[in-house]
């Protein structure tokens, strides 16, 4: 017998209900951190039994164990935490200012077309 169990609030499936399933996966290395949450378009049984599945009683579950997951930066391997921000501290005399900078996402590249003139003869 295999019962479904919600992931944030422990409800179990009673059958005929309708619920929200999804599939979670996390990968930790050493210098940087991937999750990620896939959410099916409808309950199917056999892909709910899958080792990376995961289930909700409602959306509003679905919205408090995304934001468990997503809310926190995880750790990698060594200990460190993982940050897309960096924080800047800055001396000025009687404080310290804590300041916050977001990585600079790199500049697009320019396609650039020429045009090949030919001489008529």
């Amino acid at each position: 017998m295999v019962r479904f169990q919600c992931e944030s609030c422990g409800r179990l499936k009673d059958s005929g209900e309708t619920w929200v399933l999804g599939f979670a996966a996390e990968n930790i290395g050493v210098t940087s951190a991937r999750r990620e949450i896939s959410i099916a378009s409808s309950w199917d049984r056999p892909r709910a039994v899958e080792a990376l599945a995961v289930h909700f009683c409602s959306d509003e579950c679905r919205a408090t164990y995304m934001n468990a997951l997503f809310g926190d930066t995880p750790q990698t391997l060594d200990g460190n935490t993982t940050s897309t921000k960096r924080r800047i501290k800055r001396l000025v005399p009687g404080a310290v200012v804590d300041t916050v900078v977001a990585e600079k996402s790199r500049p697009k590249a320019k396609r650039r077309t020429t045009v090949v003139r030919r001489k008529i003869a």
